[in-house]
C-alpha cells in the first residue's frame, strides 16, 4: 500500500513527508508523544523507542475496505516540516483504524514550540482532503478526547462534525467522536486505542 501514496503533500506555509521510519522522523514523533503538553491533553502512551512506535502503528493500519484490499504495510503518517523538504519537522499527521468495526481516525500532534501558529489545521485539512479526493475514503473520524479543546477546534476547522460518542476500552470513558458530515456512525462503540490484537 506504501507504494500507493505520494511522499509528498503541500500547503502554503508545509510540505508534509510520508513517515519513512529514518531515525528523524521516529525522533520527530516520539518526541511530539513525549511532552507535557501531549501527556495533559491525551496522556502517556509510554512509547520511547522506535520499536514500541512501531509495535503500536502494526496493530492500527488500514484493513479491509479502508486499504482498498492492498497488503496493509503503511504506517500511514505524514510529516509536516515547515516551508520546505529541507525546513524542520514539527509534528505527525495521521490515519490510524483502531478496529475493523469502525472507520480509520485521523489525528495530529505538534512539537511544543510550534503550537498555537495553525499548522496543525493546515497539515490535517491538507490531509483529509488526500484522504477523500485522492485516496476516496468515504468514512473518515477523528476521536479527539473531550478535554483537548484544541484538537476538537481543528477537527471543527477543518470540517468534521460532532458523530456521536466512541467509549475507550482501556478507561471505559465516553468521548465525542467528529466525522465527516453526512455520514454515518453507530453510537456506543467501544474500541481500544492500541487497535484490535
Amino acid at each position: 500500500m506504501q507504494a500507493a501514496v505520494p511522499k509528498y503533500l503541500y500547503t502554503e506555509r508545509l510540505v508534509l513527508e510520508l513517515f519513512d521510519h529514518s531515525p528523524e522522523h521516529y525522533q520527530c514523533l516520539l518526541g511530539v508523544m513525549n511532552n507535557p503538553t501531549f501527556y495533559a491533553r491525551v496522556g502517556d502512551f509510554s512509547m520511547k523507542a522506535p520499536k514500541q512506535f512501531d509495535a503500536y502503528n502494526k496493530t492500527t493500519r488500514l484493513a479491509g475496505v479502508y486499504s482498498k484490499d492492498m497488503t496493509s504495510d503503511l504506517d500511514f503518517y505524514y510529516l509536516p516540516r515547515v516551508g520546505s523538504k529541507d525546513g524542520p519537522l514539527i509534528g505527525g499527521i495521521s490515519l490510524q483504524q483502531r478496529s475493523a468495526t469502525v472507520p480509520p481516525d485521523i489525528g495530529w500532534c505538534l512539537l511544543e514550540e510550534f503550537m498555537g501558529k495553525g499548522y496543525a489545521t493546515e497539515a490535517a485539512k491538507e490531509f483529509l482532503r488526500y484522504l477523500q479526493e485522492d485516496f476516496v475514503l468515504k468514512e473518515i473520524m477523528a476521536w479527539p478526547g473531550v478535554e483537548n479543546l484544541q484538537s476538537i477546534r481543528v477537527a471543527q476547522k477543518i470540517g468534521l462534525v460532532e458523530g456521536g460518542t466512541v467509549r475507550s476500552k482501556e478507561t471505559g470513558k465516553a468521548d465525542i467522536v467528529y466525522i465527516i458530515p453526512r455520514m454515518k456512525w453507530e453510537e456506543n462503540v467501544t474500541v481500544s486505542m492500541w487497535g484490535d490484537s
